[in-house]
């Protein structure tokens, strides 16, 4: 028994012994924060404000969102490497408002 214990630890510590060193490099991706403004269509009410916002946070990337019901636009900032505006206005349109864009801003 003794003896297949040490049989077992001496191919553990070999095969560890010849494995090959692996190195991996570390690339960091920087993502940039981006806004846009959206123009809404279909807004009735003021309810109609969290209907679209939470549409929008529900977009992966989504950082903020703010409705305004006067104006019938939403400010949004986002992730560009995880999202873009033309999800966005999908995400909108989606849930009942179709949306176009105004002004595309980087951050």
């Amino acid at each position: 028994m003794i003896l297949k214990y040490t049989l077992l630890l001496i191919s553990l510590l070999t095969t560890t012994l010849w494995m090959p060193e692996v190195y991996a490099e570390i690339t960091e991706v920087q993502s940039i924060q981006q806004t846009v403004t959206l123009k809404l269509d279909n807004m009735t009410c003021a309810m109609c404000t969290v209907t679209i916002k939470k549409a929008l946070q529900q977009v992966e990337g989504v950082q903020k969102v703010i409705v305004n019901y006067d104006t019938k636009t939403a400010f949004i900032i986002f992730d560009d490497q995880k999202t873009n505006s033309a999800v966005l206005i999908k995400a909108t349109t989606d849930a009942g408002y179709p949306s176009s864009l105004i002004t595309p801003n980087s951050r």
